[in-house]
């Protein structure tokens, strides 16, 4: 919040060394366990037209006839297909939309929770998926900014699809997916505009006075009260730094208009900056 650099080396995520009675390191071999996978990430990962092992080793014919059959998903039962592509899905979705490894393990946790007891016989598998990427985000402690029409734009599932799979989420699973705060979308926009904190701290202050509002009981849409929310923080804090609404339009895809009308509604707390 303080705007201080702590370090410039970002955080490391290698396993740590293992050390044996001797005090000599343990080495360590294959990926860590995973849910991402269908086999949790154990595969042996050789392509199929290798003729080397790992240690340059030049492979029997036996061995060349087994890797060359890439198709080892024919002999998987359908549940466990379908919980190949499933998570070829998930990982596919996050990987368009930058989510944490940590969240997709979450999404994977939860497809198979409701895999396992049954609920997505008959429904629609990439539906499922969706929900459960939701959930996961809307979970995270790191108040990730991707909203239901991001992850609608790049599911296989229809609308009624992921809704249907939310709702089962929500009353078989009793997962709770709260809504997403408006204060959610505030530092990736900030930071795609190249916009002082202040303004960002400004735009945040406003939300939530009007949140803490009791008069203003009109329902208006997250991405659209943080576009307003950080277009009126322009006003209060720098004016000559404002991007245009076109600029915003593009940051929060809402329209220009949208944006200058409901500007107005939260231009009447401004008592709460001027403090400031």
């Amino acid at each position: 919040h303080c705007q201080t650099v702590v370090t410039t080396e970002p955080i490391s995520t290698a396993p740590r060394p293992r050390y044996d009675d001797t005090g000599g390191e343990k080495t360590q071999a294959g990926s860590r366990v995973t849910l991402l996978y269908a086999d949790g990430g154990l595969g042996t990962s050789i392509e199929a037209g290798a003729t080397t092992d790992e240690d340059g080793a030049t492979l029997s014919a036996t061995q060349r006839r087994v890797f060359k059959d890439k198709g080892w998903t024919k002999r998987l039962r359908p549940q466990a297909y379908r919980l190949d592509y499933a998570l070829g899905e998930l990982r596919r979705i996050g990987a368009e939309l930058n989510i944490p490894t940590s969240e997709l393990e979450c999404a994977a946790h939860l497809y198979r929770e409701a895999l396992t007891e049954g609920h997505i016989n008959g429904r629609s598998v990439d539906g499922f998926v969706a929900a459960c990427l939701l959930a996961a985000v809307r979970q995270s402690s790191l108040t990730l900014p991707v909203s239901v029409r991001e992850i609608r734009s790049v599911s296989r599932a229809t609308r009624e699809q992921a809704r249907t799979a939310r709702g089962v989420l929500e009353l078989r699973l009793d997962v709770e997916i709260p809504p997403m705060r408006p204060q959610d979308f505030l530092p990736r926009a900030t930071s795609m505009l190249s916009a002082p904190y202040r303004v960002e701290m400004c735009a945040t202050k406003l939300l939530d006075a009007r949140r803490s509002d009791e008069t203003a009981t009109e329902s208006l849409s997250p991405r659209t009260l943080a576009a307003a929310a950080l277009h009126a923080a322009f006003c209060f804090v720098d004016v000559s730094q404002r991007p245009t609404l076109e600029e915003l339009s593009e940051v929060f895809e809402v329209s220009k208009s949208t944006i200058s009308s409901r500007k107005g509604d939260l231009l009447q707390y401004r008592g709460v900056w001027d403090v400031y």
